[in-house]
C-alpha cells in the first residue's frame, strides 16, 4: 500500500502538469493525419435505438433521459454510468444500422457537437479511460462520419481524434489508474492501424501492449482487479483490435490472439448460467447481448472445474458455482474491490437461486461503501465484520494470512479457508461447497476454528443467501425447512443445522437493469470462547431442487 501510494502521488502531479493550459498546446503535434475507417465493429446495432436518440431520447445505463430533441451534451445529469456511456460513443454502432439519411448525418452532428463543446479539457470528459473509448468508437465508425460531409467536417473531426490520442500518448506511461494505462495502450494501437502505419510499427507497439496486459493479468487470464466488468470492457476493445490485426497479418495478431484466448476462457469461468458474470468486487449486471458478442470471438471454453484469478469454479449437471476465495486485489486494482471472501454465486439451468447484492446504485453513492461489506454476499463473515478493511481512497486492504482456495479434481467440491479474522479475534473459517445429483443439490459446511481466541469472547457466526430477484422464501409449518419459489416457477428447499434461522429483506442491484428488492436467509450461531471455542461449531446447510 505505502509504495502504491509513493508511486500514485507523482504520477498525479504528472497527470496535473500534462492536462493543464501550458501544456496542452503539445497535444496538437498530429492534427494533419488522415484516418481510415479499419478497425472492426463486431458488436451488434439497434436501428430501434437510433429512432429513439433522432426523437431525443437516450436510453444508456438503464437510465431514459428525454433531451426534448436538445444536445444530450448539453444535459446535466448526475448518473456518472449514464455520462460516461454517452461520452464514450459506443452506441454510434447502432446508426450503421440506419437507413435514414437524416438519421445517419445525426450521428456526424452529435460528433461534431461533442467536439464544439468539449474542445478544452475536462477531467470528466478528457479521463483516459473514457477518451480512448470514445477515438476508437469513432475510428470504427469514421466512414459513416465522414459520409456526406464537408472536408471542413471530416479535418475537425479528424484533428479532435489526433488531439484526443496525442494527449492519451502523453499521459498514458503516467496514470495513476492501471486501467486507464492499458486503455490508452490500445488506443495508440487501434490509432496507427488507422492512420497508415507500417506493419513494422504496428508490431512494436502490439509487443508493448502484450507486455503490459501480461502484466495486469494473473496468470490464467483474469485482470487483476477480479471485477468481470473490467474484464468484458478490456475484451470489447481487444477483440476489435484482434479481428483488425488478423486482417493484416497473422503474425501481427498471433500474441494479442494467445493472451485473449485465455482472457475470454476467465471470463467464460465465472459466467454463470444465467449468462450472467458473478457479482463480485464491483460487476454488476452486464448486456447479455454485449457479453454474446464478446464471448463469440473466443475459441475457448470452459471444461475442467478449477481457480481463476481467486474464484473457485465447479460445474455438475446444470449446477454451477463460483466462489471468492477473498483475495484482495493489489492496491491499484483495489478501488472497487469488495470484501467478498467465500462468498457464493450458485445457478441451475438458467436460474440464479443466490448471489451477492452488488455494487451500490447511482442513487445510492453514498452507500458505496455498504455494498462492498461482506454482509452483501452470500458467505460467512463474524458479527457482520468484514473479511477486509477500506484504506484511503476507497482502497480495500487485506486482512491476515492470504486466503486459501482449492477444488478437488475429479469432484465438484470447493474448499476454501479465510484468516481474516485471525489476528482481530483468533477464529478462522473454513468452507466448503459440493455439488451433488447432477448439479440438483448443493452441500455446504461452514467451520469455525480457533487458534487463540480472544479471552472472554462473544459474538456471532453468520451466514447469509441472498436470493434471485422475484425469488420468495417461506418457512414449512414446522420450521424445519424453507422452500423457495424462483420468478421461473421452480422450487428449492433450504435446510440446516447448526443454527438459527430467519429471513430478512435484501436488494440486488443492476446498473443496466436497476434495482430489484428482494430476499435473503440468515443463519446465526453463537459463539463464545475463551482460548478455545466451547464445543465444535459447525453450521451445514443444503439447497435441493423440488
Amino acid at each position: 500500500m505505502k509504495r502504491f501510494s509513493n508511486w500514485r502521488g507523482p504520477s498525479l502531479i504528472i497527470d496535473k502538469i500534462i492536462t493543464s493550459r501550458w501544456v496542452r498546446w503539445t497535444w496538437s503535434g498530429l492534427s494533419k493525419v488522415e484516418y481510415s475507417s479499419v478497425l472492426r465493429e463486431y458488436r451488434p446495432g439497434d436501428a430501434e435505438t437510433v429512432r429513439e436518440m433522432f426523437e431525443g431520447r437516450y436510453l444508456l445505463a438503464a437510465k431514459l433521459v428525454d433531451t426534448n430533441r436538445v444536445s444530450p451534451f448539453s444535459a446535466k445529469i448526475d448518473h456518472k454510468l449514464w455520462h460516461d456511456e454517452l461520452h464514450g460513443f459506443s452506441w454510434l454502432r447502432h446508426f450503421e444500422e440506419a437507413r435514414n439519411s437524416q438519421q445517419r448525418e445525426f450521428s456526424r452532428t452529435l460528433v461534431l457537437d461533442w467536439i464544439g463543446r468539449n474542445s478544452e479539457y475536462d477531467e470528466n470528459t478528457w479521463g483516459l479511460a473514457i477518451s480512448s473509448k470514445r477515438v476508437m468508437n469513432w475510428l470504427r465508425h469514421f466512414s459513416l462520419l465522414c459520409d456526406g460531409a464537408s472536408e471542413k467536417q471530416i479535418k475537425t473531426i479528424s484533428v479532435s481524434i489526433s488531439m484526443q490520442a496525442q494527449a492519451a500518448k502523453l499521459r498514458g506511461p503516467y496514470a495513476p489508474d492501471r486501467f486507464d494505462e492499458l486503455m490508452a495502450m490500445m488506443l495508440g494501437v487501434a490509432i496507427a492501424l488507422c492512420d497508415g502505419s507500417t506493419n513494422a510499427q504496428i508490431d512494436i507497439l502490439v509487443g508493448r501492449l502484450c507486455k503490459k496486459l501480461q502484466w495486469q493479468l494473473f496468470d490464467n487470464g483474469f485482470y487483476r482487479s477480479k471485477n468481470g466488468a473490467d474484464q468484458l470492457a478490456l475484451l470489447e476493445e481487444l477483440v476489435s483490435i484482434r479481428l483488425t490485426l488478423s486482417q493484416k497479418s497473422g503474425e501481427l495478431s498471433r500474441e494479442l490472439g494467445a493472451i485473449l484466448d485465455q482472457m475470454h476462457l476467465a471470463l467464460d469461468a465465472i459466467t454463470l448460467n444465467t449468462g450472467e458474470p458473478a457479482y463480485f468486487n464491483g460487476c454488476g449486471q452486464l448486456p447479455t447481448e454485449l457479453i454474446f458478442a464478446i464471448q463469440n470471438q473466443g475459441k475457448q471454453r470452459l471444461e475442467n472445474n478449477g481457480c481463476f484469478g481467486g474464484y473457485g469454479v465447479v460445474e455438475l449437471g446444470k449446477g454451477y458455482v463460483v466462489m471468492d476465495s477473498g483475495i484482495i486485489p493489489l492496491a491499484p486494482y483495489a478501488k472497487n474491490a469488495h470484501a467478498s471472501a467465500l462468498a457464493i454465486e450458485f445457478s441451475h439451468e438458467r436460474d440464479l437461486i443466490f448471489g451477492s447484492c452488488g455494487p451500490a446504485p447511482e442513487e445510492l453513492k453514498e452507500s458505496k461503501d455498504l455494498f462492498r461489506q461482506s454482509s452483501a454476499h452470500s458467505g460467512p463473515n463474524i458479527d457482520d465484520m468484514s473479511s477486509a478493511r477500506f484504506g484511503a481512497g476507497g482502497i480495500l486492504l487485506a486482512e491476515g494470512q492470504k486466503p486459501q482456495i482449492m477444488v478437488k479434481q475429479g469432484e465438484a467440491e470447493i474448499v476454501a479457508s479465510c484468516s481474516a479474522y485471525q489476528d482481530r479475534l483468533g477464529i478462522k473459517i473454513e468452507r466448503r461447497v459440493t455439488l451433488l445429483g447432477e448439479g440438483e443439490t448443493l452441500v455446504g459446511q461452514d467451520k469455525l476454528v480457533a487458534s487463540g481466541i480472544r479471552k472472554n469472547f462473544s459474538g456471532t457466526f453468520i451466514q447469509r443467501f441472498h436470493l434471485a430477484p422475484g425469488a420468495r422464501a417461506q418457512k414449512s409449518n414446522t420450521d424445519e425447512l424453507i422452500v423457495i419459489y424462483l420468478k421461473s416457477g421452480a422450487m428449492w428447499t433450504f435446510l440446516w443445522e447448526g443454527a438459527r434461522v430467519k429471513i430478512e429483506e435484501s436488494v440486488r442491484q443492476s446498473a443496466h437493469i436497476g434495482y430489484h428488492r428482494t430476499e435473503q436467509i440468515v443463519l446465526e450461531s453463537d459463539v463464545v470462547g475463551n482460548r478455545e471455542i466451547e464445543n465444535e461449531l459447525e453450521v451445514s446447510w443444503i439447497f435441493t431442487r423440488q
